[in-house]
């Protein structure tokens, strides 16, 4: 026999269901979003959905190491730039231990 689901359950999926239909409406009647489908770029990309979905797919997967690497370098910049302001701090105001006089 199998299991009835518990009418609760219709009740969540079919809010859902409600909550994603008013989701793609907004966003399919934001005006930069009509002004993009209405482009060349935008009409090709509705007549070839696999490749659409291919290139988000693309974007987003290469977001994170793109990510990844420019906080590498904005650290990397901060912690010379710390570096730098620290040693020049420090040694500017020592006096050298020995001094070497030439003849």
């Amino acid at each position: 026999m199998a299991k009835e689901e518990p009418p609760s359950t219709s009740k969540d999926l079919q809010e859902l269901q409600r909550k994603l239909s008013l989701l793609i409406a907004s966003v399919q009647s934001n005006s930069k979003v009509v002004s993009f489908m209405k482009s060349p770029v935008g009409q090709y990309l509705d007549r070839h959905p696999f490749l659409t979905l291919t290139l988000l797919v693309f974007v987003a997967l290469s977001a994170v190491p793109v990510g990844f690497f420019l906080l590498l370098v904005v650290l990397t910049s901060l912690a010379a730039f710390v570096g730098v302001i620290l040693l020049e701090g420090c040694c500017r105001n020592t006096t050298p231990v020995v001094t070497v006089r030439w003849p």
